[in-house]
């Protein structure tokens, strides 16, 4: 038997959650599917394949004060930033759940961030499962499947009148009443095939193909737009700003990209990436040789977003495939 929750009963418990907390869902604005805070759960979209933007933003926001500096009758005082508010966000597919798993891994490792900690103890993930794949989408192959609830608190399956309901955690718990649930004997849908991509060994492909020319011949292609790392959902650079005034200062975080020219430049000047082909074999050797060094798992969940907003089509599906082959021709 399965737990079972009709779609008035959703809307109308999401319209509760409203009350007293910030609730995000998928929305449509004009010809894209974005995760915004909602004031009416009429406006929530459920025919969605996936959003145009990951729900990154709600938990690493592009701008973003980190703590202040206040002056105040004659005493210097730090104020760190606090989260105020609980956060919901409702319709959060399986890769995007694993991709803020992946988010919070350099964020969470001691001694820690903070702000990024308590931004994540106050938000809970309510997924629903992915029924059919974008042809971009290639999650199987970085670690996760299309009903894949690892991450969520709350986990939806769509039937027939309503949702197959998984409540994964204490938090998901707290959240749900039971009163809202009923059994059935509905059966969960199958998950849609998503494509694959020759992932099993690019680790040790990605060391063997370091010195490769192939990367500056990629780079060619490249503008410079950034678009790769804002849609990413996982992708965390950033730069830190002061902005002062009279008596307050604030220290800002905002999104940066490893693709921008001048990024990765030092104190004297020298920048260990000062060409487009170094910093194109920055962001793959991070996706897929640094990062699962480092924490066990890569850097990409395959959700397929820098495919789709590449407007010179680098994907990173040929990426793989094209370093596989350098890695035995290097053999």
């Amino acid at each position: 038997m399965n737990k079972f929750i009709s779609k008035k009963d959703l809307l109308s418990w999401l319209g509760k959650l409203r009350e007293t907390r910030r609730l995000i869902a998928p929305t449509r604005v004009e010809d894209l599917t974005l995760f915004k805070e909602v004031s009416r759960v009429e406006d929530i979209v459920f025919d969605y394949q996936n959003t145009d933007l990951p729900p990154k933003q709600f938990l690493f926001p592009a701008t973003e004060t980190i703590f202040s500096i206040e002056k105040k009758d004659g005493r210097v005082e730090l104020v760190p930033a606090k989260v105020e508010k609980e956060t919901v966000i409702f319709g959060v597919r399986p890769c995007d759940a694993k991709g803020i798993l992946t988010l919070g891994m350099p964020f969470l490792e001691e001694p820690g961030d903070p702000l990024f900690r308590e931004h994540r103890e106050k938000t809970i993930l309510v997924g629903i499962s992915c029924l059919t794949a974008c042809p971009e989408c290639f999650c199987a192959s970085m670690g996760s499947a299309p009903d894949d609830p690892s991450g969520m608190d709350i986990m939806l399956t769509g039937v027939k009148d309503g949702y197959l309901i998984q409540v994964l955690t204490d938090k998901g718990k707290a959240l749900m009443p039971d009163s809202l649930l009923s059994s059935v004997d509905t059966p969960k849908p199958p998950a849609p095939q998503v494509s694959t991509v020759p992932s099993k060994g690019i680790t040790e492909k990605m060391r063997q193909a370091f010195d490769d020319p192939y990367w500056g011949r990629v780079a060619d292609r490249c503008l410079h737009c950034n678009v790769c790392s804002y849609v990413c959902p996982t992708c965390y650079c950033f730069d830190v700003r002061d902005y002062g005034g009279k008596n307050k200062t604030e220290r800002v975080r905002s999104w940066e990209s490893c693709q921008s020219p001048g990024f990765s430049k030092i104190a004297g000047g020298y920048d260990p990436r000062a060409n487009k082909g170094t910093r194109m074999r920055q962001r793959f050797a991070h996706k897929l040789l640094y990062f699962p060094e480092h924490f066990g798992t890569m850097h990409c969940i395959g959700c397929g977003r820098c495919v789709r907003a590449c407007p010179v089509n680098i994907d990173i599906r040929e990426i793989i495939q094209d370093v596989q082959k350098l890695g035995v021709k290097e053999k």
